[in-house]
């Protein structure tokens, strides 16, 4: 005897329950008492029947005779008058692009309610010869990691939170009372970018502690804070948001907030430089980076040396890089490159690469520089 069909009805409960939990399958087949296949398939039969799509997109459906796979992009049958198939052609949909209107839009609603920065007391003493980089490559906030499978730390927001702050704790502590304080954010500081709780190209699929709104709301909260230890330490804070492949949008949406909050302060400053590489001078030092995902790091020594307008003036000079997770240098013609570990503990996907984590602190001197630097390895307390 046939199966009989899945109604409708179960369908729009799966998919109600699939966004429900962050459209991660293993948990929607927890909910609804099915294994995770069992739930890939309603999936694709709700897609299939177009039950995910508004009136307008199941009225083209009847109208161009496409199934609700095909309406967003494949395949489209053509039949003769006695419903026999002729003829098969491609349908390629138009894709949705991220408009700058509609990022500025999901920015504003994340910071609309985040307030001015307050008054910080400025240190009586610091070294005007001295400026300290604070590098935080591959955070990753939102990743959520079962230490019991990766071999590493569990990671949550709260525990990514509380990473935070304690190992920034660790390497001011460590650290000089240096005039100007960098605050580097190094790319895939979020784990995710949107909803779909995947990697922007690869479409890699990723495990993510809650909604994207609330992972945005998080971080910035714990940047901001971050922000404000610094400037109690240093005269000055600049910060730099680069891009990362996990978050090539979401990157921005954290600078336009603390530009939004720092916008009248005198003391910090957020670079709002839409470039993929950071550079900055201190004295006769050259401070660059890029997240490290799209130049081979010999490569990116040759066009820092064709873009950087400093380059001459500072024969100190050091790019740094992350991405790969794991600790690396070498030294290039002119500039020496550095590639740090992540901050955040490995998921599973990543168990098997770099299970180990730190965080850096790197003073520099005006005139020599690298002078100090302290190091943290985000080793909790037992």
């Amino acid at each position: 005897m046939p199966t009989p069909p899945i109604s409708n009805d179960l369908l729009l409960e799966t998919l109600a329950a699939f966004e429900r939990n962050n459209r991660n399958y293993t948990f929607t087949g927890r909910e609804l008492g099915i294994n995770e296949s069992s739930v890939r398939r309603r999936i694709h039969t709700a897609h299939m029947r177009g039950l995910h799509l508004s009136d307008g997109g199941r009225e083209a459906m009847a109208a161009t005779r496409l199934n609700g796979v095909e309406i967003a992009g494949g395949y489209r049958h053509v039949y003769d008058g006695d419903g026999k198939k002729v003829e098969t052609v491609r349908w390629n949909a138009p894709k949705a692009e991220m408009t700058v209107e509609s990022l500025l839009e999901r920015a504003a609603s994340v910071f609309s309610d985040l307030p001015k920065a307050p008054a910080i007391p400025s240190p009586k003493h610091t070294n005007a010869d001295l400026l300290t980089l604070y590098p935080l490559f591959d955070v990753h906030a939102g990743l959520h990691a079962w230490g019991a499978e990766t071999g590493g730390h569990d990671y949550d927001l709260k525990l990514f939170t509380s990473d935070v702050n304690m190992a920034v704790g660790n390497v001011m502590a460590l650290s000089p009372d240096s005039e100007e304080a960098v605050l580097l954010i190094g790319g895939d500081f979020f784990h995710g970018d949107d909803n779909t709780n995947q990697t922007p190209k690869s479409r890699h699929p990723l495990d993510v502690d809650g909604r994207h709104f609330k992972v945005l709301d998080t971080g910035i909260e714990v940047v901001a804070a971050t922000i404000e230890r610094l400037a109690t330490k240093h005269k000055r804070v600049t910060v730099r948001v680069l891009r990362g492949n996990h978050d090539e949008h979401s990157h921005m949406v954290l600078t336009l907030a603390l530009a939004q909050r720092y916008r009248a302060h005198d003391r910090i400053t957020i670079d709002k430089d839409p470039r993929d590489i950071f550079m900055h001078q201190w004295g006769r030092c050259l401070i660059a980076a890029h997240h490290g995902d799209k130049q081979k790091p010999e490569r990116l020594a040759m066009v820092l040396a064709e873009i950087c307008p400093f380059w001459s003036a500072s024969p100190h000079r050091v790019v740094f890089t992350g991405h790969r997770h794991h600790q690396q240098t070498n030294e290039f013609p002119g500039i020496v490159w550095e590639q740090f570990r992540a901050f955040c503990p490995p998921d599973a996907y990543g168990a098997q690469f770099a299970p180990r984590r730190a965080m850096h602190a790197i003073t520099f001197h005006k005139a020599s520089g690298i002078a100090t630097r302290a190091q943290d390895p985000i080793q909790r307390a037992a």
